[in-house]
């Protein structure tokens, strides 16, 4: 039986920000990848005060051709990629998340295998939203699912996962981020893409 880690990303960058060391060398070890992008990243300009000219529409439109260049760098395939399309800023709305859930509850009952990794509980509501629908999409499709957390913006904690990436992995991880051109302007986020270790944590479910 085939090992699948499901990388579940708020936005298109977050998989490789967070995961990209374990992507590759998932792939390198034949342990079949996935990537589930949450929302489609249309409001970083707004929430950042940025008037480029672009709007949210073509920037939603931009941002899922970066991650579909940066799954190739990464050697992820294009069938191994979905795309909620949830709008930026708003997968916590009632509607949306109920969207998303049933959504994620799908992608998880298309594997039997799994490992799934998510944000830990970050002020940010769209990570925190995703960290909330796949944990309950986990419990609601009652399958023998680890549950990995990676943190972006906060610590972790003591990790139950760690992943040194090799001087190539790392270049080629920060070969996949600079296809986010898009996203250049996050300045703490060429620091994060230069980290060579990468650390996840499980979550352990509360017993009912």
């Amino acid at each position: 039986m085939v090992l699948t880690r499901i990388i579940f990303a708020p936005h298109e960058d977050d998989e490789v920000l967070a995961c990209g060391g374990l992507i590759l060398q998932s792939l390198e070890e034949d342990i079949n990848v996935v990537i589930v992008y949450m929302t489609d990243g249309r409001a970083c300009y707004v929430v950042s005060n940025l008037n480029v000219g672009i709007s949210p529409d073509e920037l939603a439109k931009i941002r899922k051709n970066e991650a579909l260049e940066c799954c190739e760098e990464l050697g992820v395939p294009v069938c191994n990629i979905q795309f909620l399309e949830i709008y930026d800023q708003q997968l916590s709305d009632p509607i949306n998340f109920k969207t998303a859930l049933e959504l994620v509850k799908t992608v998880l009952r298309s594997y039997s295998d799994i490992e799934v990794f998510i944000p830990i509980d970050e002020p940010h509501p769209d990570h925190r939203s995703t960290h909330f629908i796949v944990v309950q999409a986990v419990k609601e499709v009652e399958k023998a699912i680890s549950i990995y957390q990676y943190g972006l913006y906060r610590p972790i904690g003591k990790a139950d996962l760690k992943i040194k990436l090799t001087p190539r992995r790392l270049e080629r991880k920060i070969r996949a981020y600079d296809c986010h051109k898009s996203q250049k302007f996050i300045k703490v986020n060429d620091i994060i893409a230069r980290n060579n270790e990468e650390r996840f944590k499980l979550y352990r479910m509360e017993k009912s």
